[in-house]
C-alpha cells in the first residue's frame, strides 16, 4: 500500500511540474498582467493530467486486482494396463470305476524242473515246472484263500490240482502259482495245460484263465 501512495504523489508531483512549466513558459514580460493560457496549452495540460490519472488508475487497478495465478493442470494417470486372461485349465480326466474283481497281465513260466533251464522245448517224460502269475486289475484285494486250479491236462499229469495263494494282493500287484508236471508228454509235438484263478467263493474270474503250451521233441 505504501508503494501505491508513493506513486501517487510521484504522478501529481510531475502534473504539477508539467503545469509550472507550461505557466512559466507563458509569462508575459509584463510582470504587473495576469498570466492567462492559451486555448492550445489549456488541452496540452488536460492531455497530460488525463494521461497521468489513466496511468494511475491502471496501477492501482492491477495492485488491488491482481491477475488470479493458473492452477496447475490435473494430469490424467496413466491408463491400467488390461489383465491378462487366464485360459481355463481344463477338467481332469476321471477314470471310470474299476470291477472289483478284474484280472491284468497274466504270463506262464516253463522250466526244466532238473536243470532249471527257462524253456519250452522238452524231451518226451521230462518233467516240467510251470509257474502263473496273475495281475490284480480290480479294486478290491485278493486274499489268501483265492486259489488256481488245473483245468485241462493234455497228455500229462500236473500237480497238484489246486494251489492256494496265501497272502493278499492288493490292486496292482502280482499272485503267482507254481505247479509241477510229472512228464511233459509221451507224444511228439504240442502239450498244453490250462489254469483258472478261482475266488474263495469257488467262483472262477472271468479274465482269470490261462493255457500254458510246450513242444516235445
Amino acid at each position: 500500500m505504501i508503494s501505491v501512495n508513493r506513486k501517487i504523489c510521484i504522478f501529481l508531483i510531475l502534473g504539477f511540474a508539467i503545469l509550472g512549466s507550461s505557466a512559466c513558459a507563458n509569462i508575459p514580460k509584463d510582470p504587473t498582467a495576469t498570466p492567462t493560457l492559451s486555448d492550445e496549452e489549456k488541452l496540452e495540460f488536460f492531455k497530460q493530467t488525463a494521461a497521468v490519472e489513466a496511468a494511475m488508475t491502471q496501477t492501482q487497478d492491477a495492485f488491488l486486482n491482481p491477475s488470479p495465478t493458473p492452477l496447475p493442470t490435473d494430469t490424467p494417470p496413466p491408463p491400467i494396463p488390461p489383465t491378462a486372461t487366464i485360459p481355463p485349465i481344463p477338467p481332469t480326466a476321471t477314470e471310470p470305476p474299476r470291477p472289483f474283481l478284474s484280472v491284468g497281465h497274466k504270463s506262464c513260466f516253463l522250466k526244466h524242473r532238473s536243470s532249471g533251464e527257462i524253456t519250452s522245448s522238452f524231451v518226451p517224460f521230462d518233467p516240467v515246472y510251470i509257474e502263473i502269475c496273475f495281475t490284480n486289475d480290480g479294486s478290491g484285494t485278493w486274499n489268501q484263500n483265492y486259489y488256481a486250479m488245473v483245468t485241462l491236462n493234455d497228455e500229462s499229469n500236473t500237480n497238484p490240482s489246486t494251489v492256494a495263494l496265501g497272502k493278499e494282493v492288493p490292486p496292482g500287484e502280482k499272485a503267482c502259482f507254481s505247479f509241477e508236471s510229472s512228464a511233459a508228454g509221451s507224444k511228439l509235438g504240442e502239450h498244453c495245460s490250462t489254469f483258472a484263478l478261482t475266488t474263495d467263493q469257488n467262483v472262477t474270474i472271468g479274465e482269470g484263465f490261462i493255457t500254458c503250451c510246450w513242444t516235445v521233441h
